[in-house]
């Protein structure tokens, strides 16, 4: 019975994962019709058919560029393991990836698809670029963030954001530190080298190796920062244009650039299908204090997210026309 334990294990643990999903997916159902409840479903309808087109291209301009600066910053990462892979194809791979993290319940599924279009030999490496590429999107995030909830404690005297970001750019500053550097990782290897499970432990020491070589390369990883914190201010933008086509100008620009970051800080927490829910309820309750009706501000997130989720379609094209590298 022992030498099937581990199986059994991993059973319960696919099993708890399904779970876990259905539940996720419950709650962000849920908190969608909470919303719907709560405020004026005409008046929702009302503000999407009332959207001047022209704004949903301008909204498109910097989500579009938010594609490319992301499949850039991978590129910096690529580039720097010696992966010959061209810009082209790694947009196509990176709009493959989009359109994965919208279909699947978790953003991993995108990111396998990454490893699995440029691993070849190479998983570890190729498992790697993925991995920094997420951590450094985190740390522009949160800095970008963190500003946001500064500003707020300078002008308004708002405070309520700050610890928390404090704690998340600490944690992600912390993963960072303790990935790159072997030193730090020599603290915790006795414990994950303990993992025999699918032979956890061993993989993610290998994974470990092929990261550590970012340790000492300050400038992709300085650059691969810079383009997180534009590619924040390319989403500040879009649901800005959003707000511009449904023709309220009462909302000052400013006020995206403080508060989108914390939604999508915000949204990272893992209680509903890819922040589903979160997100919308975020929008409400955030742009209430800059006088936005609930109605607008919901209807601003969803016109947002289905743009995005017009640009993931493309990546299933190129799914069933790209060639495969496996």
């Amino acid at each position: 019975m022992n030498q099937y334990a581990p199986y059994l294990t991993a059973l319960s643990k696919e099993k708890y994962k399904k779970l876990l999903t259905a539940a996720r997916v419950v709650v962000g159902i849920g908190l969608i019709l909470f919303l719907f409840w709560a405020l004026d479903i005409q008046e929702i309808i009302n503000n999407v058919r009332g959207i001047d087109v022209r704004y949903l291209f301008y909204a498109a301009v910097p989500y579009f560029l938010f594609i490319i600066l992301s499949a850039w910053r991978w590129q910096v990462l690529l580039d720097f393991k010696k992966f010959g892979i061209r810009f082209g194809e790694t947009l196509r791979i990176y709009f493959i990836s989009l359109f994965f993290n919208n279909l699947l319940p978790t953003t991993i599924g995108g990111d396998m698809m990454r490893v699995a279009y440029t691993m070849k030999e190479r998983r570890a490496d190729a498992l790697a670029t993925v991995l920094v590429d997420r951590i450094l999107g985190f740390v522009g995030l949160f800095i970008f963030a963190l500003i946001a909830v500064l500003y707020l404690l300078i002008e308004k005297n708002e405070t309520e954001f700050l610890p928390f970001m404090i704690i998340g750019l600490s944690v992600v500053a912390l993963i960072t530190y303790i990935f790159f550097s072997a030193k730090a990782y020599s603290f915790i290897s006795p414990v994950i080298r303990k993992l025999k499970i699918l032979r956890i432990g061993e993989r993610i020491n290998r994974l470990h190796e092929a990261g550590t070589d970012f340790g000492g390369a300050w400038g992709p990883i300085s650059l691969c920062v810079v383009h997180s914190v534009i590619i924040q201010a390319t989403l500040a933008i879009a649901p800005f244009c959003v707000l511009l086509g449904m023709g309220n100008s009462d909302v000052s620009f400013i006020s995206f650039f403080i508060y989108v970051p914390i939604i999508n800080v915000i949204s990272m927490i893992p209680v509903s299908l890819n922040g589903l829910g979160v997100r919308e309820n975020s929008y409400v309750i955030l742009f209430s204090r800059v006088g936005l009706d609930g109605e607008v501000s919901l209807a601003v997130s969803l016109v947002s997210f289905f743009i995005v989720f017009l640009f993931s379609l493309i990546g299933g094209l190129f799914f069933i026309f790209h060639r495969r590298r496996w």
